[in-house]
């Protein structure tokens, strides 16, 4: 028995064992040399920090809205002051002079303009008409030139707001005496006060006389629809 042993043991191993032997080494040491999975812990990133957004700058909105101021007006130097009864009656003593004087707006009209003695053109000039200091009539004798405004001129409101018997200041020039008459050219004009509107006026004027305005009637039967 124990001869039996010992040639089993002192026996070579066979060929089949010694490559069973070689493949479980091969794996023992790939198995010990092979890197361990790396397992990456979930790592939580804060979101980036934003810088808090600008309010809108309105200074230049402001500029933009805002209205520009009214140029101050240019002083007129020399300026002497009349009634128009004393600028008719007496031109020559006011010729190439500034006057100013106070009258009632009539209406436009040509008659200032196109008189070649005392030339202002129709083309870049209006003309109108003030009321004899009475208020009752026109007074043609003062010929009234003034230059046309240009488009966004706000003397352009004024003209066009314009109507008879508004009281109106007149700074002008003295430019010609044709015909012994006064031709002079505004230099600025202002409104003083506006004149009551005729319906108004009538209706006053009516009221005062015991009459009813055509407004204020009323009828005492209506009106037959069915005719």
């Amino acid at each position: 028995m124990n001869n039996l042993y010992l040639r089993i043991i002192s026996s070579k191993p066979s060929s089949s064992f010694n490559k069973v032997l070689t493949l479980s080494a091969t794996l023992l040491v790939s198995y010990a040399i092979a890197p361990l999975p790396q397992v990456q812990a979930a790592t939580k990133t804060k979101p980036a920090a934003t810088a808090p957004a600008k309010a809108p700058e309105k200074t230049a909105d402001k500029a933009d809205k805002t209205p520009a101021k009214a140029a101050p007006e240019p002083p007129i130097e020399n300026v002497v002051n009349v009634t128009t009864t004393d600028l008719v009656d007496k031109p020559h003593e006011y010729m190439n002079k500034n006057v100013k004087f106070v009258a009632k707006f009539y209406m436009f009209s040509t008659l200032p303009l196109d008189y070649k003695p005392a030339m202002k053109s129709s083309k870049t000039h209006l003309g109108f008409i003030v009321h004899r200091p009475d208020g009752l009539v026109p007074f043609p004798e003062l010929k009234i030139a003034m230059a046309i405004p240009k488009e966004k001129d706000p003397l352009n409101q004024l003209l066009t707001s314009l109507k008879d018997g508004d009281q109106v200041e007149v700074t002008a020039k003295v430019f010609g005496t044709g015909l012994d008459e006064p031709w002079v050219d505004v230099l600025r004009l202002k409104r003083l006060s506006s004149a009551e509107d005729k319906d108004k006026k009538d209706e006053k004027t009516a009221a005062s006389e015991g009459e009813t305005p055509k407004e204020m009637q009323i009828e005492k039967h209506p009106p037959d629809v069915h005719k």
